[in-house]
């Protein structure tokens, strides 16, 4: 007896089958996929989120500072690499900038008088939560500037309109002048992996009136896509810590500060 093989038609057939299938399946596993990295980034927001109301209880219920030097009753925000221009660390950089506790406090003025606050990031880390990668984000693109490595990966911006109350030399906000801290943005997902923690939520805010909502404005240049490469990595959405300390996933157009300033600066509330 002679045995019937597969035509030239049934196995074309066949292949074009599959290949439906894997153009079926194949996004709903990226989907997936995406959805776990954003349940850990979520997971991480948390545990920021909880150790930054520890330290907000702790400290009369003030927010993080931005970058200052004490010293002398002198209150100075500077950047990391003013202050510590001859300390660099082991990549050849500025010290400061870091959520590693180990390279702020090897700093010789570390915990002196005029020494400087260490970032926010190094604050919540370094007593509440003790885990330097909660500031990381699964999803996160490498940085195009100063990339991501082993011991540092910080994804989460902090609101200046918190960390220092949108006044240059400002203190950082107190929780209970933000009339609505469940709608008022703590940190959110900057969708990159960067070696820096990082500060913004300015950018493209309206001056004139303080208040008031642009309706032309570019969405790359406002907060929280002030720049280019900060772009949403949750399912054309991102993550936000809030000053109540609960996690949300929003799309920017539901966040741009220039069209909603009341969910950026408390005083717009």
């Amino acid at each position: 007896m002679k045995s019937r093989g597969f035509t030239l038609i049934e196995l074309l057939v066949v292949i074009a089958i599959i290949a439906i299938l894997a153009a079926i399946l194949f996004p709903v596993f990226s989907q997936a996929r995406e959805k776990a990295r954003q349940s850990q980034c979520t997971s991480n927001q948390r545990n920021a989120a909880m150790g930054t109301m520890q330290y907000v209880q702790d400290y009369d219920e003030q927010f993080m500072e931005l970058y200052r030097i004490h010293d002398g009753g002198r209150t100075d925000e500077v950047w990391p690499s003013h202050y510590y221009a001859n300390q660099q660390d082991p990549y050849g950089e500025y010290w400061g900038w870091w959520t590693w506790p180990e390279y702020n406090k090897n700093h010789p003025q570390f915990g002196t008088p005029d020494g400087p606050t260490p970032n926010f990031a190094y604050l919540v880390c370094s007593t509440y939560a003790r885990n330097n990668q909660i500031w990381a984000c699964p999803s996160g693109n490498t940085a195009v500037y100063a990339s991501a490595t082993r011991n540092n990966n910080a994804g989460f911006a902090y609101n200046n309109w918190i960390a220092d109350n949108g006044v240059y030399l400002g203190p950082a906000a107190r929780l209970p002048n933000i009339r609505r801290p469940a709608e008022h943005i703590l940190f959110w997902d900057t969708g990159k992996s960067c070696r820096y923690v990082e500060i913004q939520g300015w950018h493209g805010f309206s001056w004139n009136p303080y208040c008031g909502k642009w309706t032309g404005f570019d969405p790359v240049w406002t907060s929280p896509h002030p720049w280019p490469d900060w772009v949403p990595q949750h399912m054309e959405g991102r993550n936000y810590i809030f000053c109540d300390g609960h996690v949300k996933w929003a799309r920017d157009s539901q966040m741009y500060v220039a069209l909603y300033p009341e969910k950026w600066n408390w005083r717009c509330q």
